[in-house]
């Protein structure tokens, strides 16, 4: 088992999260996250959160946007257990689902698309096949806006976080993405866009936030 889940285990829920949060600011400033993200999602939207994990960097967003409404969705059987309770009536939970299942559903279109950290965690191979589901909802939805949180490669907190990735997390299969790459990768798959870029990576680097859209 990885470091990271065997650690878990052996802590009760409290002590999980305040470890969590502690980890996890070593990384990305979650206040400062969510504003980036805060200026580049319309008014009255209805996010969906891909990969939205444990859910904690929701409680940023929504602290300052209580306009919106989240849909955040993961593949494995939990997701948005560290939601804070105030924000339930403004987020729907779907544990067990990608986003090729929730497309397929027929579930409402977003207005934004968050991917926040999702996309170095995909292998390079099977990035095109995600990015097909995100064309899906793109034609259904043209006015959509994709917004795309990742890390760039290079600096000395970069290369922490892909370690952390790999030993602590288990993900073997972690391939970082720069900006220039994820700008590349998105136009091959979904076409000509235009773009929109956060402060993020000015204020919290090596992170950074773009939103995407036609």
């Amino acid at each position: 088992m990885p470091l990271g889940p065997a650690i878990r285990r052996l802590l009760d829920a409290r002590q999980a999260r305040r470890l969590g949060r502690w980890y996890r600011a070593i990384f990305v400033d979650l206040a400062r996250e969510a504003a980036a993200f805060a200026t580049v999602i319309p008014r009255e939207a209805h996010v969906l959160d891909i990969g939205g994990g444990d859910g904690e960097p929701l409680n940023y967003l929504l602290a300052v946007r209580r306009d919106l409404r989240v849909t955040t969705l993961d593949p494995g059987p939990i997701v948005g257990q560290w939601i804070e309770a105030c924000f339930d009536g403004q987020v729907a939970r779907l544990p067990g689902t990608s986003l090729a299942d929730y497309v397929a559903a027929g579930r409402p279109d977003p207005d934004a698309l968050l991917i926040a950290d999702v996309l170095h965690h995909i292998p390079e191979s099977a990035r095109p096949h995600f990015l097909q589901s995100v064309g899906v909802l793109l034609e259904r939805a043209p006015r959509l806006r994709i917004i795309v949180k990742d890390v760039e490669p290079g600096s000395w907190r970069a290369r922490l976080g892909n370690w952390s990735d790999r030993y602590v997390t288990g993900d073997a299969d972690v391939s970082p993405i720069s900006r220039a790459h994820l700008v590349r990768l998105l136009e091959e798959s979904l076409g000509p866009l235009r773009r929109e870029d956060t402060n993020l990576f000015e204020v919290d680097r090596p992170n950074y936030a773009i939103a995407f859209f036609r």
